[in-house]
Parts: C-alpha cells; sequence; structure tokens
C-alpha cells in the first residue's frame, strides 16, 4: 500500500550522511508529535553530506477528512529521492557542479519503504534550504532541545575549550569523556555542575578504544541487533502469552540484549505489552549497534520516551 503524505507535510529536515543513510524528521498538519525517519539506502547518493530542510512552497492546511495518523518512528530503506526543476539551477541529486548552500525550490520527491508498504512525499513545488557539512556528522541539527538542551550543550561545549586551551597542542591524544547529568540535574540547569574526565591516549590498548569510539561515531561496523542475538529468541505474539509469561519473556530479552551491551530506559507509558512489541518490532530488527560494546564496557541506551507519544518528547519542534 502506498500513502501519499505530500499534501499533510507542514515541514521536515533530512540528513545524508557519507554512509548513505537518511536521517531526521518529519512533522505532519493533524500530527503533533513530529515523525522520526531513519533510512538506509541500496545505491550511493550524490547528495552524501547534505542536510536540508523542505516544506511546501504555499501556505495552505488540508481538509480534516485528508488527515492520516502516521507511527512517530519511521525506519526502513528509501526508495526515492529527486529534486526536479531546480531553481536556481545549481543542485540536483544526480548532478551537483557545486555545492552551494541556499534557498532552492523544486520539485520534491522523498519515498520510502516501512514494513512493506511505502511512504510516498511529493511536493510541486517545495521549498528547500541546503547546507553542505561534513558528511561524516551525519546528524541533523535541529532535533528538540528537550532531548539535549542549549543550555547544557554551551555549557559542554565552554568546558570543552577551557580544556583544550589549557592541554594546548602539542600534548598528544587526549580522551575527554563527560557524565552525562541526571534527569533531577537536568531540571536544575543554573546550577549544574558538569563533569569532565581527560585522560591521555597512550599507545597500545588505548589506541584501540581511540579505534573503537571512531567506529561507533562512523557506524560502519555497526550491524543489525537481531543479528546478534544467537540463538535467536522466540518471540509469540503477546495475545498469546499470559501476563506472567509475557513479563518473563521481557525480562529474557532485556537479559539478553543487555549482555551485548545494550540497556533500556522505560518511561511510566509503557506497560510490558507495549515494551515488548516495541522491542521485537522495532528495536531488534530494525536498530543497528557495534557488536563489540560490551568488550569495551560500553553500551547503548534506548529509551522509550523517544517513541512514546504520551511523552511528547519530539513536540517542542
Amino acid at each position: 500500500m502506498i500513502h501519499h503524505l505530500g499534501p499533510l507535510v507542514r515541514r521536515g529536515e533530512i540528513t545524508i550522511s557519507q554512509h548513505d543513510r537518511f536521517k531526521g524528521w518529519l512533522q505532519l498538519f493533524g500530527q503533533e508529535t513530529p515523525i522520526r525517519i531513519e533510512l538506509d539506502s541500496e545505491k550511493p547518493s550524490g547528495m552524501a553530506g547534505c542536510r536540508f530542510a523542505f516544506q511546501p512552497d504555499a501556505t495552505w492546511k488540508p481538509k480534516n477528512k485528508d488527515l492520516l495518523s502516521v507511527p512517530s518512528i519511521q525506519f526502513g530503506k528509501l526508495v526515492a529521492l529527486r529534486l526536479e526543476n531546480v531553481a536556481p539551477a545549481s543542485c540536483t541529486q544526480n548532478d551537483i557542479p557545486s555545492k552551494i548552500e541556499g534557498d532552492y525550490q523544486c520539485n520534491f520527491q522523498f519515498a520510502w519503504e516501512t514494513e512493506g508498504e511505502i511512504m510516498n512525499i511529493s511536493i510541486n513545488p517545495a521549498s528547500l534550504k541546503m547546507h553542505w557539512a561534513d558528511a561524516s556528522l551525519g546528524e541533523t541539527e535541529n532535533l528538540p532541545e528537550a532531548l539535549f538542551p542549549a543550555t547544557l550543550g554551551n555549557f559542554i561545549n565552554g568546558r570543552i575549550e577551557k580544556i583544550d586551551q589549557a592541554f594546548g597542542d602539542n600534548l598528544g591524544e587526549l580522551l575527554i569523556s563527560v557524565i552525562m547529568p541526571t534527569e533531577s540535574q537536568l531540571e536544575d540547569l543554573a546550577n549544574l555542575q558538569i563533569q569532565t574526565n581527560v585522560p591521555r591516549i597512550e599507545h597500545g590498548a588505548g589506541n584501540k578504544m581511540i579505534e573503537f569510539i571512531k567506529e561507533i561515531s562512523e557506524q560502519d561496523k555497526n550491524i543489525l541487533i537481531r543479528e546478534l542475538l544467537e540463538p535467536p529468541i522466540q518471540t509469540p505474539a503477546a495475545e498469546d502469552m499470559s501476563n506472567s509469561e509475557l513479563q518473563d519473556k521481557v525480562v529474557e530479552i532485556l537479559g539478553r540484549l543487555s549482555v551485548l551491551g545494550i540497556e533500556f530506559k522505560r518511561c511510566e507509558h509503557f506497560d510490558d505489552k507495549m515494551l515488548y512489541e516495541w522491542l521485537v518490532n522495532k528495536v531488534i530488527p530494525w536498530e543497528k549497534v557495534h557488536p563489540e560494546l560490551h568488550q569495551y564496557q560500553m553500551s547503548r541506551l534506548f529509551d522509550t520516551s523517544l517513541w512514546c507519544e504520551a511523552c511528547g518528547i519530539y513536540q517542542q519542534i
């Protein structure tokens, strides 16, 4: 089935990494919670390293009868990204004579496949704001402040600048780590104290850690969680289990994943059934992690609040 979302789009943003991963968000009329998008592509993109925001050129709202309810998390594979009749004519996805930042108008199509269905966005014309950056960053800049408050980000950047000034340019490699604050500390940003650790990296084992950190950043060696689970976890339908069986199955899954360095934080709205279906339908089959997290005593945290509409984390975009 094809869902035509073009008439419902208010605005969105997509970043294309050098590894042909598409990440971003989409905001639709009639749906307060923005939609998170993470897609893989089987073909290289000539737009790797580009971040672009898009929205309809016209200001209008769809009729109520046209509104759809779209799941707030979209994982899948890219089907199409087309920029046609671009004005000014200095950028298309297949022929980019110069990577010029700026505002453009074009006929825009962005489509992907998720869970056997096609999501298609066609906007004619669309307004695009193009930004070319280091492709290795591969992340959108305009994430909701609720995920990483600007005050906290500025505070950490200030500490890092002071560390850089103190150590100078000729003292070898340093691994700067920041102990992330608790939720209660985040509620009192005025009195927040950030703890930093700055060990010097010596040759030998430390270099392996540096390479490991680079691999996590580049995500080249990340693999699907389901491929790390040997033997596979049996996942019967939640409706076929009693409450106690469902609870035992959730504990089993969390235990198996914990051994791989994968941890979870559950919000108050996720009961055992919601958590189980989220794990087996969203996290395990679609999410990727580095296979050696546990060897370096590191973990990947998944927070259900990022998927929870009741938590409303994305509503501040």
